[in-house]
């Protein structure tokens, strides 16, 4: 695995492992247990499986689409079907290396292989993604090439534009879906569940 990449692995790791240290350790920590009896702490290191590898599973274990076809390299694996390999392996995964077709222009690619991305989502059972993070372009020639290619006008962004331009380094960043880390934790099914106003189909208030 890419060194920054898998540097930016164990820094989520970390990150994921200390918030519920945190959280248990507090004095909110026994409602956890009174919601979620059976809850673990999760055990770093987490499990580490490539998209490529994530594509086999899926035809190995016969988990298809709904017209029975198998998912194919290059497509994007949808939470269902991404829900069922979590479960079933039931530790938190770290899936990595997504194509950079089915990614976002600013994540840098591969050094061994420009057609993948320096990415990666975090997996828990019962609830599936939680985290979404990669290494960012940080190449200003690279990054103006992504605006291109996608048919993005640069000039709103020339502050972001600016940073490459100006002096950067390699770096990377990721975002935590909160309600989804909390359903995990109190082994809730849906969002809807730990958000304080949750909106769905005929509840749009309060």
């Amino acid at each position: 695995m890419d060194t920054l990449l898998q540097h930016e692995c164990t820094r989520l790791g970390d990150a994921l492992c200390d918030s519920v240290r945190r959280v248990l350790d507090s004095p909110y920590g026994e409602i956890v247990y009174q919601l979620n009896p059976e809850f673990k702490p999760p055990k770093k290191p987490f499990l580490r499986m490539n998209y490529s590898d994530a594509i086999k599973y899926l035809k190995d274990n016969n988990i298809t689409k709904d017209d029975g076809s198998f998912y194919e390299f290059g497509e994007d694996i949808p939470e269902m079907p991404e829900r069922k390999m979590t479960d079933a392996i039931n530790q938190p995964i770290m899936l990595c290396r997504f194509p950079a077709g089915i990614k976002a222009f600013y994540m840098s690619r591969c050094p061994e292989d420009d057609k993948l991305t320096e990415s990666v989502d975090v997996l828990l059972p019962n609830v599936g993604e939680i985290v979404g993070g990669s290494m960012r372009l940080w190449d200003h020639d690279a990054l103006l090439e992504g605006y291109k290619r996608e048919g993005i006008d640069p000039t709103p962004y020339y502050w972001y534009t600016d940073q490459r331009k100006y002096g950067t380094c390699p770096h990377g960043g990721y975002g935590l879906g909160l309600e989804r880390f909390l359903c995990w934790l109190l082994n809730r099914y849906h969002i809807r569940e730990v958000c304080l106003y949750p909106r769905f189909l005929e509840r749009c208030r309060p």
